[in-house]
């Protein structure tokens, strides 16, 4: 598969330092940091908790 264009990395680099920038006032202004956690993360709130591994044994190579 070929990319068209390259990536902006200098863009992005703006981008990710701003919204490090945006975290960190929200987090001195006193906002609750698992708020901030829930709304970066990915994965939905209880995914480690209640996830499950079908192939555990292979995974860990047993």
């Amino acid at each position: 598969m070929k990319i068209s264009e390259k990536a902006d990395r200098k863009a992005r680099d703006v981008a990710k330092a701003a919204s490090r920038k945006a975290d960190a006032d929200r987090l001195a202004s006193g906002e609750d940091p698992e708020v901030l956690q829930r709304e970066n993360s990915i994965f939905p709130k209880d995914f480690f908790k209640k996830g499950r591994i079908r192939n555990r044994a292979q995974s860990v190579g047993r």
